[in-house]
């Protein structure tokens, strides 16, 4: 590959790649959630609010990831 999309089977395997990395986040992102959730209002409530920031950079990512797919 030479850095650039030269047919149209990469392209085919890019909008693959595009809906995996949007699922593949939401799956992250339930996972991170939940253990935030456990985390919260304990002893480790400071570690909780930051993955509860984290998640909210994935999800501003996966809206980006969302957004490609739809120009592309």
């Amino acid at each position: 590959m030479d850095g650039k999309l030269n047919s149209s089977n990469e392209e085919e395997i890019f909008k693959v790649f595009l809906a995996h990395w949007i699922n593949h986040t939401a799956d992250h992102i339930k996972g991170y959630e939940e253990w935030a959730f456990k985390l919260r209002e304990t002893s480790k409530d400071n570690v909780s609010k930051e993955i509860f920031l984290a998640i909210e950079k994935m999800r501003e990512a996966q809206k980006k990831f969302v957004e490609a797919k739809i120009r592309f």
